[in-house]
C-alpha cells in the first residue's frame, strides 16, 4: 500500500476512482522512492492536496459522475504543482482545454508504468515545483474563504463564497439561474426574482475591487459562468 506521508515529503497524489488500479499504481510509485497517497473522489483529493502538498498530481479525467476537466480550476486553485491528466478520451479539444486550464501533460490509457515514470520525472526535473512560485488566487474549499495572491482573504458572506464555489466547479461552462438558485439560495427560481442577479453584482464587484478582474460573465440565456483567476 501507500506511503502515509507527512506534509513536507515528496509525494505523488493519485486521484482515480478506480480502487485496485490507484493502489496497483501507488504501490509501483513507492518502489520507486516516490512516496504516493490516493484520493477516491473529488471532495478527498482537494483535502489531500491540502494536506500531503503533493508535488505532483496524477488525475484521472472520469471521476465517478465528476468530469475532472471541468474541476481543474479549483484544484489550480490551492496548488501549483504538476498536474498529470490520465484519460481514456481521445477528443483533442478535451486535452486543448485541459492544457490551457491547468493540465501539464495527457497521458493516454492505457500507459505502461515505465513511461509514467519517465514522465514524472520529467516534470519534477523541469522545477515545476519550485517554491517560489508565482503567487496566486486561491479558493480554500476548508476555510470556505477566497485569497487574494498576497494571502489576504477577500471580504465573501457565505452565500457569496457559494456563488464563487458553484460557479468555479464547472469552469466556462454557464450555469442556469435554475441550477444556481437551487444550490445557492436553496429554492426555486422565479423569473421575477433578481436575487440571483443582484447576488452575482456584489460577488463581481468584490472581486473586481480586491483586483482580480472581471471572472464571472454572463452567458445570454444561459446563465453565468466563472472564467478562472489570472494567473500571475
Amino acid at each position: 500500500m501507500a506511503n502515509q506521508c507527512t506534509p513536507t515529503e515528496t509525494a505523488i497524489l493519485v486521484i482515480d476512482d478506480d480502487v485496485p488500479f490507484a493502489v496497483e499504481l501507488a504501490d509501483a510509485l513507492t518502489q520507486y522512492d516516490l512516496p504516493t497517497e490516493i484520493a477516491h473522489d473529488w471532495e478527498t483529493a482537494i483535502k489531500a492536496v491540502e494536506h500531503f502538498r503533493p508535488k505532483l498530481i496524477i488525475l484521472d479525467q472520469r471521476l465517478g459522475r465528476v468530469d475532472a476537466l471541468s474541476r481543474l480550476t479549483q484544484l489550480r486553485a490551492v496548488t501549483q504543482v504538476p498536474i498529470l491528466l490520465l484519460t481514456g478520451n481521445q477528443c483533442e479539444a478535451d486535452r486543448i482545454i485541459g492544457l490551457e486550464i491547468g493540465a501539464d501533460d495527457f497521458l493516454q490509457k492505457p500507459i505502461s508504468t515505465r513511461e509514467l515514470l519517465a514522465r514524472i520525472r520529467a516534470h519534477l526535473r523541469r522545477g515545476s515545483l519550485v517554491e517560489k512560485v508565482e503567487p496566486r488566487w486561491r479558493i480554500v474549499p476548508q476555510e470556505r474563504r477566497l485569497y487574494r495572491p498576497d494571502g489576504t482573504p477577500v471580504a465573501l458572506t457565505a452565500t457569496e463564497y457559494e456563488m464563487l464555489s458553484c460557479l468555479s466547479e464547472a469552469v466556462g461552462h454557464p450555469i442556469s439561474r435554475d441550477a444556481l438558485s437551487s444550490r445557492v439560495l436553496m429554492r426555486p427560481y422565479r423569473a421575477e426574482d433578481r436575487s440571483i442577479d443582484n447576488l452575482i453584482y456584489q460577488l463581481r464587484l468584490k472581486i473586481r475591487d480586491a483586483g482580480g478582474g472581471d471572472v464571472i460573465l454572463a452567458a445570454r440565456s444561459r446563465g453565468y459562468y466563472f472564467t478562472g483567476f489570472p494567473q500571475r
